[in-house]
């Protein structure tokens, strides 16, 4: 029987649950010291898809360096921007009807990088089957949230928690 295709939402997070400034940006993630790669090698080798909003895409493709999923499928959800470009699918569907059908395809685990929107998406729709949080040392306050006080309740089992350097990697499967 072929392996059930997971979708796994591996994300940096402050201790109150925001994932970037305002702006998109993470100096406060990417200053924290950590130890290894925070899990970030392994996640890659599981997958072969990876699922992004607009915004994230644009941070990505914004850094000073060569796109690093490029050898992964890739799916940007996009209300304003329909078809590919030479790395990634536009995809303005919903997403429970897109992810459904995308698990039902042959291969790997499914990241699910981000953002904050998307990721709510996601939540609303239960497609979250894995969460790998990396908890930062920091308060923020303010920012783009991980969660928005939509009305979701969604059980998950702790399978591990490691302390990397500061950073606190928990690692929960749905139930």
């Amino acid at each position: 029987m072929e392996k059930r295709r997971n979708v796994i939402l591996y994300i940096g997070t402050s201790i109150d649950g925001y994932i970037a400034n305002d702006d998109g940006t993470l100096e406060w993630l990417e200053s924290t010291e950590v130890e290894g790669d925070s899990g970030y090698n392994s996640l890659l080798e599981r997958i072969d898809t990876v699922v992004m909003g607009k915004g994230t895409y644009d941070i990505i493709r914004g850094f000073d360096i060569a796109y690093p999923y490029k050898d992964y499928k890739n799916y940007v959800f996009s209300k304003s921007v329909s078809g590919s470009d030479e790395y990634a699918s536009f995809i303005n569907e919903d997403v429970q009807t897109f992810i459904k059908d995308i698990k039902q395809r042959p291969g790997k685990d499914i990241w699910l990088i981000g953002g904050g929107n998307l990721a709510r998406e996601f939540f609303k729709e239960n497609l979250i089957d894995e969460f790998q949080l990396a908890i930062a040392p920091i308060i923020l306050g303010k920012g783009i949230s991980l969660y928005n006080g939509d009305d979701i309740t969604q059980k998950y089992r702790l399978t591990k928690a490691e302390k990397l350097g500061q950073l606190a990697m928990l690692h929960y499967i749905k139930n």
